[in-house]
């Protein structure tokens, strides 16, 4: 599975933050506490070349993990399953969500590797919407004695609203989202502001609303008549608008930390969102060091 170099980055915020939270839960009286990957991938990637690397990034990649031959002609990157799993206090569970039978197999081995009476590790075939709404019928009055957080980090907008608020109301799980306005969002919202019908459905389901075209689009009139207009810096209102959102269901929610490509191009925004203040607080902490924020 082959990423680009600013997997680097976002994977050095998700084990920063893990690290950070499971060494709070581990004197803590609950039953278990878990990590879930809803886009688990591989466990290790393969990292596509580039040119010569930044003190940073060479920085970035020493923390995050990484292997490359004798050749140098392949860097391969410790994936979110294997940094969560390489953290100092472990989960009680870990729960890996992948649909690809190659990567599965992958994922298995990871098992092998590190399973043990302390750490339990649950590897599902499945679509991660479905998953989750499973676990969290199964779970019901148990949230009590249960915390966790998820990690949807998806390559596009495979995770819908309902999926997130449903996650929300459980006043147990916390979340780590990746945003993808530039790689997948901003694509959908076309300028001149016409849709189909279905293409309209997909963009409700992924907000919960239909509100984000009057918050995007803005009607003016001209020589030629009423027109419709896609807003400037639509970008950045989304990111606030969603946020918004978030803080409405969980509580609590960080400014959203933008992740580039190497040429300087927003391709989607890292956001925590949960019920508790002082994750929050550690979430904000992690993910502001060094980069552009949408608050």
């Amino acid at each position: 599975m082959d990423v680009g170099p600013w997997a680097e980055e976002k994977l050095d915020c998700l084990r920063k933050y893990l690290e950070a939270y499971t060494t709070i839960l581990k004197d803590q009286k609950f039953k278990g506490y878990f990590y879930i990957d809803a886009f688990a991938g591989p466990g290790l990637l393969k990292l596509r070349a580039r040119e010569e690397r930044s003190p940073v990034q060479k920085s970035l990649l020493e923390t995050a993990g990484y292997a490359a031959n004798d050749e140098g002609e392949e860097t391969y990157l410790a994936g979110s399953p294997r940094i969560a799993l390489g953290i100092e206090n472990r989960f009680t569970d870990y729960v890996f969500v992948e649909q690809d039978p190659v990567r599965i197999g992958r994922l298995k081995d990871l098992e092998a590797e590190f399973s043990s009476n302390q750490t339990r590790i649950h590897i599902r075939e499945q679509d991660c919407n479905a998953y989750l709404r499973k676990l969290i019928g199964d779970m019901n009055d148990k949230w009590s004695q249960w915390r966790g957080i998820v990690f949807l980090d998806p390559f596009g907008m495979q995770v819908p609203w309902n999926t997130i608020a449903e996650l929300g109301a459980t006043r147990a799980v916390e979340v780590l989202i990746n945003f993808p306005v530039g790689m997948a969002i901003q694509r959908l919202l076309k300028r001149s502001g016409q849709f189909t019908e279905k293409e309209k459905s997909k963009l409700n389901g992924y907000f919960g609303t239909d509100e984000w075209y009057g918050l995007l689009y803005k009607y003016k009139t001209d020589l030629i008549g009423q027109q419709v207009e896609k807003v400037q810096e639509s970008g950045d209102l989304l990111v606030r608008w969603y946020r918004k959102r978030l803080k409405e269901i969980f509580g609590y929610v960080t400014e959203a930390r933008e992740i580039q490509s190497t040429t300087g191009r927003p391709l989607y925004y890292l956001i925590f969102a949960g019920p508790n203040k002082v994750g929050a607080n550690i979430a904000s902490h992690v993910l502001k060091q060094g980069a552009r924020r949408v608050r």
